[in-house]
């Protein structure tokens, strides 16, 4: 069987969508998993803002790839604090 990474399965199914896999989504995939810790969309977009070797990516499209997880299977939100929702993937 075929193990899959998560920027080759949020690809995937983009694809279905009939979207697909922009530099700026990847670059999200790839910080998303990087980490096994809970996170919000703001902390997700404000480490992004520190990341100087990535390019600019919009707090829209943090909220709207973050959507897009979701809806794939591969983020679920854990709960709300501040007004904020948050995630976590296995």
């Amino acid at each position: 069987m075929v193990d899959f990474s998560p920027r080759e399965r949020f690809s995937r199914y983009l694809e279905t969508q009939g979207k697909r896999l922009t530099r700026e989504r990847a670059i999200i995939v790839d910080m998303v998993f990087a980490s096994r810790e809970p996170f919000d969309a703001e902390q997700l977009f404000a480490e992004l803002l520190q990341d100087r070797g990535s390019p600019r990516v919009s707090r829209s499209t943090v909220y709207r790839a973050l959507a897009e997880l979701e809806k794939a299977g591969l983020l679920r939100k854990i709960n709300r604090t501040n007004d904020r929702e948050t995630y976590e993937h296995d």
